[in-house]
């Protein structure tokens, strides 16, 4: 078998290189190539400035995502607070209106036991048997013990005290007698109620002019 002469100069003048020598001081494997670029004192200034880019370019990349999550964070946060705000606004709202239609049916039941009580009361002033008028106060003190289980409580303002509208109605003004300052109650006619502080019927009375 002849042999490549061109070859054989080569190999006797010791001019065949190996493929993987590194040419001008260069490294062709790829780890060692890395840590050859990462040896910053023996880098050039265009590969120097290459990487330098590079990472400068990445380092914006991972900025910008940091910033757009902690900006979407922040909208999620703020949609939560929003949707709990306002699902404790429907709570309250709703119980307020099961509150609300609780006492105006309540209002409504206790007007008519009100109604009620004004007949007992112009029953005991007839002339009435010992029997029957025992019977209806009987009826009477079961009808102030309703009321007091549902939170109505009774008033009556005092004669010679100063009308005050927000208690009381004046049916009526009358001419006072000696002594009697005008604006102040005359005479009561009616009892007052209240649920809770509520006036549910103003006291009937007279008001001296």
């Amino acid at each position: 078998m002849a042999l490549d002469t061109d070859n054989t100069k080569d190999v006797e003048n010791g001019e065949i290189e190996s493929e993987n020598k590194p040419e001008n001081g260069e490294v062709h494997d790829g780890q060692t190539q890395e840590k050859a670029e990462l040896d910053v004192d023996k880098l050039s200034d265009k590969k120097a400035k290459k990487l330098l880019k590079k990472y400068i370019k990445d380092y914006e990349e991972l900025k910008k995502q940091a910033e757009d999550s902690a900006r979407q964070a922040e909208e999620n946060h703020s949609d939560y607070l929003r949707a709990r705000a306002d699902c404790e606004n429907v709570r309250k709202r709703k119980a307020e209106e099961v509150r609300n239609a609780y006492d105006d049916g309540k209002l409504e039941a206790v007007g008519k036991v009100l109604s009620i009580g004004d007949s007992l009361d112009w029953a005991l002033k007839m002339d009435l048997d010992e029997k029957t008028r025992e019977g209806i106060e009987k009826l009477v003190k079961k009808y102030h013990e309703s009321l007091e289980s549902l939170g109505v409580k009774e008033f009556s303002p005092e004669a010679g005290t100063v009308f005050d509208p927000n208690t009381a109605a004046a049916v009526m003004q009358v001419d006072g007698e000696e002594g009697e300052e005008s604006g102040t109650i005359k005479q009561i006619f009616g009892r007052g109620f209240k649920l809770g502080e509520k006036v549910i019927r103003y006291a009937q009375v007279s008001v001296v002019k």
